[in-house]
């Protein structure tokens, strides 16, 4: 246990040293690109530490909190810098839109690093200018004739909704609208599927294990991760809701049967619970909107997607074919 203890503080210790230094050097696209491969491993490591000691990586963190606040800061103003070279009749130029997208291709590392520094108040300042300047000067997804330029918007919609749904940001309504288009998000695994996705998972990466060392997967799977937490912890509560219930005749209720559906006509995921009084037998069934539980799903096709297309790997199927043989 120390010995994995002792490796795991190395490897924190070996991407911080070079975090450090590429933190050092004159602001640059290869140098930024390294600033946010390296704070992405630390943080990856440091995860690691908390499963091992708790004490331990309290500790570390509180020592690489400074490093992982300037990491955020240099990210973020070297993108947006670039996206301010414009002037404002420029704004709707294809180039812009470029610029905006490589800004919102590394805002989750900025906000990662901002989360573990515990860096608020430059969290809440993001915020602000990706609302008031960037999604204010954006010309909305629907006017967008090329599809490159559509995938901005899109992306821009994502990360309004997570500065809504995760951060409790109250996002502004004609931002939300600007950027909102018809398309679908339909989940694509049940409800009891989810609890598989991390085994799978595991599985994978035992059989690939250059996977593991993948950046761009250990974010898509690290957000993931997060997301599942959140969605888990509002279905429960959700659930927990319905047995406190009691019903007429004084006695509580119990689930027979819960689900996720998919709301076409109010592009919603809705839990699904049904409940019968264990006294008089009546029955409830309660329907309600899981925002969590969606960008869950949006989390899963993400990296679903993105494990297809490098590895021809299909996640969602293999979290089916794991449900098939637990059923036999």
């Amino acid at each position: 246990m120390q010995y994995q203890l002792n490796r795991v503080i190395r490897r924190c210790e070996f991407w911080r040293g070079r975090l450090l230094h590429y933190l050092m050097l004159k602001p640059s696209q290869y140098n930024i690109e390294m600033v946010c491969h390296s704070s992405s491993y630390l943080i990856s490591w440091l995860n690691e530490l908390q499963n091992y000691d708790e004490d331990v990586y309290e500790k570390y963190l509180l020592n690489v909190n400074g490093l992982l606040k300037r990491a955020a800061e240099a990210i973020f103003n070297y993108y947006y810098i670039r996206c301010k070279k414009f002037s404002v009749n420029q704004k709707f130029s294809r180039k812009y839109v470029r610029n905006v997208k490589m800004l919102l291709d590394h805002i989750y590392h900025v906000l990662w690093c901002s989360y573990y520094a515990e860096n608020d108040s430059f969290i809440e300042n993001v915020y602000n200018i990706i609302v008031w300047d960037i999604a204010k000067n954006l010309p909305p997804t629907i006017s967008m004739k090329d599809r490159r330029d559509k995938l901005v918007g899109r992306s821009l919609w994502e990360l309004l909704i997570y500065f809504e749904k995760f951060l409790d940001y109250e996002i502004p309504d004609w931002a939300i609208q600007k950027f909102q288009t018809e398309s679908l998000i339909k989940p694509k695994v049940a409800e009891e599927e989810t609890y598989n996705i991390m085994a799978v998972l595991d599985e994978i990466e035992e059989s690939n294990p250059s996977i593991s060392s993948d950046l761009e997967y250990r974010m898509l799977r690290n957000e993931l991760l997060w997301s599942t937490e959140f969605g888990s912890k509002e279905r429960r509560k959700i659930l927990k809701k319905v047995l406190r219930q009691k019903c007429e005749c004084g006695h509580t209720f119990r689930i027979v049967e819960s689900d996720l559906l998919f709301n076409i006509k109010s592009n919603n995921i809705i839990i699904y619970a049904k409940s019968v009084c264990r006294n008089c037998g009546k029955t409830v069934v309660v329907k309600k909107p899981v925002e969590k539980t969606r960008m869950e799903f949006e989390a899963l096709d993400k990296l679903d997607e993105y494990l297809y297309n490098v590895y021809q790997i299909s996640l969602i199927d293999k979290v089916k074919a794991m449900m098939e043989k637990q059923r036999y």
